[in-house]
């Protein structure tokens, strides 16, 4: 289990960054944490790994806290964080850096040799990491992850440079992670993704969690078309539905307690408006659009 009770990150002419935040993360789950860039997201897993530490509040994993010595590296030994590419060896193979990693997190289950096989990499896991593309470091930086078995797992950016058949690689690898009983936060901006495999998805803004979605849960359903350019009658008309209203001209019509002749009348209104009329709830995107972007 993995706690974040009543944290709170200040730096100079920022202000909180994180603002009293709490959060009780159980395991075999995936956690997606959501935000523009520079709202806190990578704060919160330094604190996690107390390369930050909080003015105020605590990090709890299972029942061990930052207070000394012992427990630093008993907590340390059950988290593993996705590495920077500059953090990489650039004179020593992909499977030294596995090695080296499966020794330090004492990882008896999942061999170097089966990380490079699961992820494709046996072709140049042997080569320097010097000759080695932006998207090879980058899966070598999964790989290394992978290679630590560490309970928990985090994941800043995974997905960043990497082509759809790698994302699709490393999506399902991190589901069979779950599977396996990790707890894994991952931080990323391919939404359409993430939507995909998370159990749970926190949105982010000035230092706090403004929605919290379980993706298991039913959600409403609405009724979604996009007007670029709305007249007068047609904003009325959304008004009045209390529809919920996007930067990007999308109108998200709540069908909950509607009939279905209500909904026959809706689609009459708005089919000469525009061609394309969707039904279903709010994507992880869309509440990003909301969230964030401006009209």
């Amino acid at each position: 289990m993995l706690e974040v009770n009543h944290v709170t990150v200040s730096f100079p002419h920022k202000g909180h960054v994180l603002d009293d935040l709490s959060l009780t993360l159980n395991a075999g789950a995936i956690i997606g944490i959501i935000a523009p860039n520079g709202t806190g997201k990578s704060t919160l897993l330094h604190t996690i790994l107390h390369n930050i530490r909080p003015d105020h509040g605590e990090i709890v994993v299972n029942d061990l806290r930052y207070t000394n010595q012992h427990t630093t590296q008993a907590i340390h030994s059950r988290i593993c964080s996705f590495p920077e590419q500059s953090d990489l060896f650039a004179e020593l193979s992909g499977m030294a850096h596995l090695k080296l990693y499966a020794k330090l997190w004492h990882n008896q289950h999942r061999t170097p040799a089966a990380v490079s096989a699961a992820l494709h990499m046996d072709d140049y896991i042997n080569q320097p990491v010097r000759t080695y593309s932006l998207g090879m470091k980058q899966r070598l930086c999964f790989a290394i992850v992978l290679a630590s078995d560490a309970p928990i797992m985090l994941l800043d950016e995974v997905m960043n440079g990497l082509d759809p058949i790698n994302v699709d690689l490393i999506s399902s690898t991190i589901e069979q992670l779950r599977s396996e009983g990790k707890l894994i936060l991952i931080v990323s901006h391919l939404l359409t993704n993430l939507q995909e495999y998370a159990d749970r998805a926190l949105f982010m803004a000035a230092g706090k969690f403004v929605l919290d979605i379980d993706m298991h849960a039913p959600q409403p359903e609405y009724l979604k078309y996009t007007l670029t350019s709305p007249t007068a009658a047609q904003q009325q008309f959304a008004a009045a539905q209390h529809a919920l209203i996007f930067p990007n001209g999308l109108t998200a019509l709540p069908l909950t307690g509607q009939t279905d002749v209500q909904i026959t009348t809706w689609l009459t209104m708005i089919r000469p408006w525009t061609p394309t009329v969707t039904l279903g709830p709010i994507t992880l995107a869309e509440h990003f659009s909301r969230l964030y972007e401006s009209r």
